[in-house]
C-alpha cells in the first residue's frame, strides 16, 4: 500500500554538522572548538525552535538559526563580525545530503509512495537546500512548517502534511533521525520511521516509532 512518506530534512536527509567546514574556513579556531561550535548551535537551534513555539511567537526557521548560531559565538566567546557570520550562516545552505538520500527517495518513489520534505525549515531554506543537495527532482512537495507558522513536534504541522497531500494522517509517514520528531508525529498520528544511526534509546515522551532502521538505506529496504 502506498503512503505518503515525510522526511525530515535537517539530520534526516542532511547532515547538520557539514556546517563544520563553514566555522573552521571562517573562524580560525581549533577543531575541538569547532566541534563545540556545532553542537551548540544545534541544540540551541532547536531550543529556539520549541520556545518560539510555546511563547506563540513565530519567526522563520532561518531566523531562529541566526539567532543560535550568536548565541553558540557568545557561548564559546568567539567573535565574528556580521558579513563572517553570514557566511557561516550560509552552510545552512550547503548540508552535506547523508549517503544513499537521493537512492533512498528514488527507491521509494519508484515503489509508489509520494515522497515529500516536512521541515522546521522555512520555504526559502528547504527549496535552496533541496537544490544544492541534488534532492529538488526526487521530491513530490516541500513541505514547511511556516504554513502553520509554528513548529514541530507540535500536532498542526504534521497535521498540515496530510492535508497537503490529500491524505489521512494514518497514510502518512514521517521519516526522522530525530527521535522527538519521531515521538511527535506519532503522537499526532502518523506512522514513523525512526533513522537511528546512533543506536539510541527512543524518548520517554510521545509515541514510539512504528519502524526503527539504522540508515536511509533500511527505510528503502523496509518501505519500497
Amino acid at each position: 500500500m502506498s503512503e505518503t512518506l515525510c522526511f525530515d530534512m535537517y539530520g534526516t536527509l542532511c547532515d547538520t554538522s557539514s556546517v563544520r567546514e563553514a566555522l573552521a574556513a571562517e573562524l580560525a579556531v581549533p577543531e575541538a572548538l569547532v566541534a563545540e561550535l556545532d553542537a551548540t548551535w544545534r541544540s540551541e537551534q532547536l531550543q529556539y525552535s520549541y520556545q518560539t513555539a510555546l511563547m506563540d511567537e513565530y519567526r522563520p526557521f532561518w531566523d531562529v538559526t541566526a539567532d543560535a548560531l550568536a548565541y553558540a559565538l557568545d557561548q564559546w566567546d568567539v567573535e565574528a563580525d556580521e558579513p563572517t557570520r553570514e557566511r557561516v550562516l550560509d552552510a545552512y545552505n550547503h548540508l552535506d545530503p547523508f549517503p544513499a538520500a537521493v537512492e533512498t527517495l528514488t527507491r521509494l518513489s519508484e515503489a509508489g509512495h509520494t515522497v515529500t520534505v516536512l521541515s522546521n525549515g522555512n520555504p526559502e531554506m528547504l527549496e535552496t537546500l533541496a537544490g544544492n543537495a541534488g534532492l529538488a527532482t526526487h521530491l513530490d512537495e516541500i513541505i514547511s512548517a511556516d504554513e502553520v507558522s509554528t513548529f514541530k513536534p507540535a500536532p498542526a504541522v504534521y497535521e498540515n502534511a496530510a492535508e497537503r497531500t490529500g491524505r489521512d494522517v494514518g497514510d502518512c509517514r514521517l521519516v526522522s533521525g530525530n527521535a522527538w520528531d519521531v515521538a511527535g508525529a506519532g503522537a499526532a498520528g502518523l506512522e514513523t520511521a525512526w533513522v537511528n544511526r546512533g543506536n539510541d534509546p527512543f524518548e520517554r515522551v510521545g509515541v514510539a516509532p512504528s519502524l526503527t532502521v539504522r540508515s536511509l538505506s533500511g527505510v528503502a529496504d523496509e518501505l519500497a
